[in-house]
């Protein structure tokens, strides 16, 4: 598997430098039986007349005299092509796409061309499904540009390009199996160029350091504008590379996948809770939840400084979370990936005294039927339950009869899913509460 390069750029951010580094890269033809300069660039040029540019590169005396098997440099930016696209597979909340200079709204399933600018908000998500089935996942707060999504017809090769601007992307690769096939990430300092992987692009927004990070598939690494003479560093799976502005690279080992206490936890609470065993060198976590195994759907994230990731509440169903430590360098380690099931069902309880005894009310949330257990227990919380009422359907229950003392108590629920496919209950208990009653 031919993986990643990835070379520190000087150029800024804006579209022109990188269409300029695009259109500095060349592919090579061999010439066959029958071939001419003139027939091919009828065919495969954008413009007839760039045979001149194309025999000038290669010092061609001949045009009309080319022997079988001689190798032929043409400039990627001659070259005809057809529009390739992008599907947009999957959305959640603010996103913005501009091609054009027209503002589109995001509909799943739409197609994304060349030229397109894609932003994403706060707690925003969406996937690009392009069209030899690589995928390209932005998260929240990102800005990617697509400079270039063609299918060049010379090589029969794909010519896929993206630009981060802010944030970061996830790049999952379908192998290349053509020479001339290219996808490549730019950033405002780094470029990467790869053959089938999964790996993730980030700028950072403080000092502009663009993070590469392979999970599969290898990488190798060359600092300064070309791989010409450069000297190549490889980083396979589970290490990365940091570019700086400067032209420096630095080389790390990425952490290891944390460890998800408590994996088979249903989600029950309004907010979602994963707590993940520290790690020696952690100096945070990040865990991003999607409806499906691949992570295509996205639909949380979060980031946190210690070991307790919490996210707002989402829908009942079966989730997948996909955790990674981060270092103090500003690497994201490997990740380790989850499911999970969500059942909303919260609980809580009062007591009070009122005209005709002490009151007991429960209340919570959560959908299928509910059916409540009241615990109260006389002096001590590993007593025997004095009142023991299961299977309530209602939320008070009035006591009129308790004698003076000090008592515990305590309601449970039962609720049963509303999911005919995933019947499984749940069963959760309040805290035991001290009531002390002096008539």
């Amino acid at each position: 598997m031919v993986a990643l390069c990835i070379c520190a750029l000087a150029f800024a951010p804006g579209e022109t430098a990188a269409q300029k580094k695009s259109d500095a890269e060349q592919i090579t033809y061999v010439f066959k039986r029958g071939d001419t300069l003139s027939s091919l660039a009828n065919k495969y040029l954008r413009k007839w007349s760039d045979y001149v540019a194309v025999q000038r590169l290669n010092r061609i005396a001949d045009p009309h005299n080319m022997p079988v098997g001689t190798s032929l440099r043409i400039p990627v930016s001659l070259l005809k092509y057809r529009p390739s696209e992008a599907r947009l597979s999957a959305f959640r909340g603010n996103v913005s796409i501009a091609s054009g200079g027209q503002n589109r709204a995001p509909v799943a399933g739409m197609n994304i061309g060349e030229g397109s600018d894609i932003r994403t908000a706060a707690r925003s998500f969406m996937t690009l499904q392009l069209e030899d089935g690589s995928q390209v996942s932005l998260p929240s707060n990102s800005q990617v540009r697509i400079t270039r999504l063609r299918h060049i017809l010379l090589t029969d090769s794909i010519d896929y390009e993206l630009a981060v601007d802010k944030g970061r992307i996830r790049s999952k690769v379908a192998p290349l199996d053509k020479k001339a096939d290219r996808y490549r990430v730019r950033t405002p300092v780094a470029v990467s160029a790869v053959r089938g992987t999964d790996y993730r692009t980030r700028v950072d927004d403080v000092s502009g350091t663009a993070f590469s990070e392979t999970v599969e598939g290898e990488v190798v690494v060359a600092a300064g504008e070309s791989l010409n003479g450069a000297t190549l560093v490889a980083i396979p799976a589970g290490t990365g590379a940091a570019a700086t502005a400067s032209g420096a690279l630095a080389k790390a080992e990425l952490l290891p996948p944390p460890e998800l206490l408590d994996p088979a936890k249903v989600q029950s609470e309004a907010e979602l809770l994963f707590a993940v065993e520290p790690g020696p060198s952690a100096v945070g976590y990040r865990i991003i939840v999607a409806s499906d195994a691949g992570f295509v759907d996205i639909v949380a994230e979060a980031q946190v400084s210690g070991t307790q990731l919490a996210l707002p509440t989402l829908p009942n169903g079966r989730y997948f979370a996909k955790l990674t430590a981060l270092a103090a360098d500003g690497f994201e380690g490997m990740p380790a990936t989850y499911s999970f099931k969500r059942q909303l069902s919260t609980l809580g309880g009062s007591a009070d005294a009122g005209d005709f005894g002490y009151r007991f009310k429960w209340f919570g949330e959560g959908e299928g039927e509910r059916f409540y257990r009241l615990q109260i227990l006389k002096d001590s919380k590993t007593s025997v339950p004095i009142i023991d009422e299961a299977g309530l359907s209602t939320d008070t229950v009035t006591l009129s009869d308790l004698a003076d003392g000090e008592y515990y108590w305590r309601v449970g629920v039962i609720q049963f899913s509303s999911d005919p496919e995933d019947p499984e209950a749940i069963e959760k208990w309040t805290e035991f509460e001290k009531l002390t009653v002096a008539n």
